[in-house]
């Protein structure tokens, strides 16, 4: 019987001491992983990393002021409703920051470690006072433009019933590709080395094409 108890304490034991679920890496674990992809790929990481933290924090703000606004409003209608985000400049934010904003300040914060001044005050009043306003600037206008065309593409979407009409439209095309493009694939794969399959199949895209815009330009005039 002491065997067996001494047995059962050591396999106790030996299950205590196992991790709970060792897959799930250790926030240690993962910023060494955020470092080395800062190492390996630094714009990437960075444009990546910016527009994530950008789109975040828009989220974040257009949240706490539509709930402000519902605390302070006296519009019943108002009061009902739950807290609206506005992903359209959420959008805006994500592309901002990962695609323009982090190139310039990756590129800005290199050049100024390398040739900027030595000491770290002078570099700092260097970017507050030199760059950061007109990068705020850039930053206002490059959101109003995103803030637009990200509207009007909503709007021309929704007017212009494109699901609808592409719901509509894809059923015969599709059954007409089935008596193209099977034999333009078979006949390329038969007769032809790999390397050519690319050149071969956009050679037979250009007829596929001209039937495409024929078929839906007719369609559109009608």
């Amino acid at each position: 019987m002491s065997t067996r108890t001494g047995g059962n304490e050591q396999i106790m034991n030996t299950h205590r001491t196992k991790p709970s679920n060792p897959m799930i890496p250790s926030p240690s674990e993962w910023l060494n992983r955020y470092n080395k992809l800062l190492d390996t790929y630094p714009l990437r990481t960075k444009m990546l990393t910016s527009a994530i933290v950008s789109a975040f924090g828009s989220a974040l703000g257009s949240y706490l002021s539509s709930a402000n606004a519902k605390v302070g409003t006296s519009n019943k209608r108002d009061t009902r409703k739950g807290s609206r985000i506005d992903w359209v400049d959420v959008l805006a934010f994500a592309i901002h920051g990962g695609l323009i904003n982090a190139p310039l300040c990756h590129y800005w914060f290199d050049w100024l470690a390398e040739h900027g001044p030595s000491s770290n005050t002078a570099s700092v009043l260097v970017d507050q006072l030199v760059v950061q306003p007109p990068l705020l600037v850039v930053m206002f206008v490059c959101l109003d433009m995103l803030r637009a065309y990200i509207r009007t593409t909503i709007t021309q979407f929704r007017e212009a019933s494109i699901v609808s009409n592409a719901l509509k439209m894809a059923p015969p095309v599709i059954v007409t590709s089935w008596r193209f493009w099977p034999v333009a694939v078979y006949c390329t794969f038969k007769y032809l080395k790999k390397k050519h399959y690319t050149v071969a199949l956009n050679l037979c895209s250009v007829a596929w094409t001209v039937y495409l815009s024929r078929g839906t330009g007719g369609r559109k005039r009608s």
